[in-house]
């Protein structure tokens, strides 16, 4: 009997752990893992891409160890970055072979150093591509260094999180880079708070996620006069007036934080979610949105109120959705049988659970994103160097992919075999050419 209550009391304490933790505790858990998920090859050597460029413009020495890397980091940007900017193919194998046994050299010293404290990039773009007057400008300084890398930081966190060679990991990265709390009170913080909320979720960071949109929603509330032209652009809601636009932008911070809440284990989160995607419906009633998240949303409120005549309705509209591809179709017309043969009472089955719910609305935002032209918003905005740093940009792709041959034994021997068919052919180009 003893024994029976010994383990009746430790399965209570077990299922009660998640419940006792606080929600600061919790934050602090994803901040950990924030850092676990930074730990990369990929990120650790586009870090080094960035250092070759902001380190281009640094005139002071800042530490021995820098001193002793900057001759090695100039020598690399000027054959990588700057030279071969419109022919990023131009470097040999036995250059990328050099450029990784420097970079292993200098490795501890790019992991631990702060890419911040160098000049920003359009000061070492100005430097490198810039006119005699561009040359000449003294970089920016505190406060105006301080906004111009949040910029700079959020702007290559959006551009690169589609691409298929940088992509999330080097995202997430930029967006840890980012301060919103350090910019004044503006649309370029409440979307880069939003972005920042986002790319968590995403990553699985929920409580993070859910820190970062609270902060947000409550800037929102607090700030209801803010212009949000790129706001407009971003979403195309080009029909939307200003006073609309920030409800849009509202709900979507509710809808996201919903998600979060879902995504976590203790009952009250669930409950808090329910209240975020409520909010989120009544935003969305105010300015007409009527999309395939509006529809996921309300059938799944539905189906938790037992409202099955609804639910079916909103799912049906949602299987018009062409976010949607034929296996989800499958899934939702699975859901709809299962609502219309549902008992009263029964539990949510699996079919139509919150993880298929949120890859929703991930899709959705990823649609958003994959449509914005960067370069041309960027131009209208007057960025300096915008062509070059696009173009810098696919170069580090490049850069990149050939660097991470050479990160591995098994790398290493296939490059090997690629020095010997190179000599080969020039071998045998050579014997063609004599005869």
């Amino acid at each position: 009997m003893k024994k029976i209550v010994l383990v009746l009391l430790l399965v209570f304490i077990f299922s009660c752990s998640n419940e006792s933790k606080t929600d600061k505790e919790l934050l602090e858990n994803d901040k950990k893992e924030l850092v676990e998920n930074l730990d990369s090859y990929k990120v650790a050597t586009y870090k080094f891409g960035k250092i070759l460029i902001r380190a281009s413009a640094e005139k002071n020495t800042i530490s021995p160890e820098f001193q002793s890397f900057k001759s090695d980091l100039d020598r690399i940007f000027n054959k990588v970055v700057k030279h071969d900017l419109d022919n990023p193919e131009s470097l040999s194998v036995l250059d990328y072979i050099s450029i990784y046994r420097d970079y292993k050299n200098m490795e501890d010293f790019i992991m631990e150093t702060d890419e911040d404290i160098f000049p920003t990039l359009i000061d070492a773009f100005n430097l490198a591509y810039g006119d005699s007057i561009s040359k000449q400008k003294e970089y920016l300084k505190g406060e105006d260094k301080v906004y111009v890398q949040n910029i700079e930081h959020s702007i290559l966190s959006a551009i690169v999180i589609l691409s298929k060679d940088l992509g999330k990991e080097v995202s997430l990265y930029e967006c840890t880079k980012t301060y919103p709390e350090l910019l004044p009170d503006s649309e370029i913080k409440t979307l880069l708070q939003y972005f920042r909320g986002f790319l968590f979720f995403e990553k699985g960071l929920y409580y993070l996620s859910e820190d970062e949109i609270s902060r947000n929603i409550d800037w929102l509330n607090h700030n209801k006069e803010i212009d949000l032209p790129y706001t407009r652009a971003l979403f195309q809601w080009g029909n939307l007036n200003n006073e609309q636009t920030h409800i849009g932008i509202h709900s979507l911070n509710h809808l996201f934080r919903g998600f979060d809440r879902l995504m976590m284990e203790r009952e009250i989160d669930e409950k808090r979610a329910l209240e975020d995607f409520e909010m989120f419906l009544k935003d969305t009633k105010k300015i007409g949105l009527d999309n395939e998240i509006v529809w996921s949303v309300e059938s799944y409120l539905y189906l938790k109120n037992e409202d099955n005549e609804k639910a079916i309705a909103a799912l049906t509209k949602l299987k018009t959705s062409k976010l949607l591809s034929s296996g989800d179709k499958e899934r939702i017309d699975e859901s709809i049988e299962y609502v219309k043969n549902r008992k009263p009472g029964k539990v949510l089955n699996g079919v139509y659970d919150k993880y298929f719910l949120s890859k929703i609305a991930t899709k959705y935002m990823f649609s958003i994103l994959a449509q914005v032209d960067w370069k041309k918003v960027m131009k209208e905005q007057n960025v300096p160097h915008t062509d070059e740093i696009f173009k810098t940009i696919d170069n580090l792709k490049i850069f990149l992919e050939n660097m991470e041959k050479y990160s591995s034994a098994e790398n290493l021997k296939q490059t090997g075999d690629e020095i010997k068919n190179t000599g080969k052919n020039l071998w045998n180009k050579a014997k063609a050419l004599a005869e």
